[in-house]
């Protein structure tokens, strides 16, 4: 449904019923991007980042603006650009951060950038275990970074260690990242 999810958010942001006294969430910003990806409508999305980038808060401005388009780069597999954004800003929302480590953490796959991708998910998981305002959320990103590390030490040749790796993500509770990693599982 995220066609018509992103068609009431256009319509939303149009009308200007998204907007309090001019300001638009950073959360229902990261949200209409979401579905105008999900979507796959990557023209309008590139229009949507500019357009509503100055109706955000100041204080999460460029990080949101930022973060977004990296997300648009990562599926235009720009990703070289994607690497540029995400080092230019300051995630100082926890689960902002997260979601950007996530982001680089899939980059430096694409990229096959190993041992880049090693170090990162060493810093991601202590990043994890360190913050204590997440919450549930630990165990999300806790389960991504253990897959992830699966992923680069998998043998791939072996199709009896990819089916069972592929059950596992496949059976896990709380992995919000479970279709890129049975993608990169598949490919």
């Amino acid at each position: 449904f995220f066609k018509e999810v992103l068609d009431l958010y256009k319509a939303g942001v149009g009308s200007g019923h998204l907007l309090e006294n001019g300001i638009l969430s950073r959360f229902t910003y990261h949200n209409v991007v979401a579905a105008g990806l999900q979507s796959g409508e990557l023209d309008w999305v590139a229009f949507f980042i500019h357009e509503y980038k100055n109706a955000l808060e100041r204080k999460y401005r460029e990080s949101s603006y930022s973060f977004n388009l990296a997300r648009l780069e990562f599926s235009r597999q720009r990703l070289d650009a994607v690497l540029e954004l995400l080092q230019k800003a300051n995630y100082r929302d926890p689960l902002l951060n997260l979601a950007a480590k996530t982001l680089l953490l899939k980059t430096y796959y694409a990229l096959d950038e190993q041992d880049l991708l090693q170090s990162h998910l060493d810093a991601m998981r202590n990043y994890v275990r360190r913050k204590r305002v997440i919450g549930y959320h630990r165990t999300n990103y806790l389960n991504i970074v253990r897959y992830a590390e699966k992923l680069l030490k998998i043998n791939f040749l072996d199709e009896k260690s990819v089916a069972r790796l592929r059950a596992e993500i496949a059976a896990e509770e709380i992995l919000t990242e479970r279709e890129w990693l049975l993608a990169c599982l598949e490919a």
